[in-house]
């Protein structure tokens, strides 16, 4: 039986390797050479793809340092306004002191002067 059996398929090998002709090698060959070329291709795209995120993320690196010096300009100017105002307020403060002080002093002496004649 096994004897059969092998008979059958070295004869059935044999007939099938008369199916394989030059056109389908040929076709083989190129069908080959297609894939390599689009391995190529691929590899190439890939490449391209990897150039471009490169451009993107030197891009979003100036961005950063764009939105970083932004950020330090309006901390400049949030600190330059705080002391403009607190310099602003600081003189009010001072000047109205200055300028009610000539009146308490008037008001001491007039109230010594009543306490002296005895008015109060």
């Amino acid at each position: 039986m096994s004897l059969l059996f092998l008979l059958l398929l070295l004869v059935a090998s044999i007939t099938h390797a008369d199916a394989f002709t030059q056109e389908d090698r040929e076709m083989l060959r190129s069908t080959y050479i297609r894939m390599e070329k689009l391995e190529t291709k691929v590899e190439v795209g890939f490449q391209q793809i990897e150039k471009r995120f490169e451009q993107i993320d030197k891009r979003i690196e100036q961005v950063d340092k764009r939105i970083d010096m932004v950020i330090t300009f309006m901390a400049i100017l949030a600190g330059t306004f705080a002391t403009i105002t607190a310099v602003t307020i600081g003189f009010a403060i001072w000047d109205r002191r200055t300028m009610i002080r000539p009146f308490e002093d008037k008001d001491k002496e007039l109230a010594e002067l009543m306490k002296k004649y005895n008015m109060l």
